[in-house]
């Protein structure tokens, strides 16, 4: 009976890392009811893209995060989240994108 469970717990594990390792690639898109993304967003990167997009989808976790670029003093962000957002409307929807994450 040890064997047993051994070998499903081996093959329990085996199974949780290749699930894991998968090279499927996770899509991230931008809800409706979100400004689009500016030219200055869309003309760079893959990955500055995705951030944004990302910060769009969790500002409250950004909003945690405390900057220490120096925005704080010159634009008078509180956290991180104001690095890729200027303002949030309804429903958390993004009205106000900031390039100060691109720079």
């Amino acid at each position: 009976m040890k064997r047993i469970t051994s070998f499903m717990l081996l093959c329990l594990l085996i199974l949780v890392v290749a699930a894991g390792c998968s090279s499927k690639k996770v899509t991230w898109t931008l809800d409706k009811k979100h400004k689009p993304l500016p030219d200055y967003v869309m003309n760079s990167s893959e990955k500055i893209q995705e951030t944004y997009i990302m910060a769009s989808k969790y500002p409250d976790v950004l909003a945690q995060v405390p900057c220490y670029c120096g925005c704080g003093t010159q634009d008078g962000h509180n956290s991180n989240m104001n690095c890729y957002i200027d303002k949030l409307g309804e429903n958390k929807a993004v009205e106000q994108w900031d390039s100060m994450s691109i720079s």
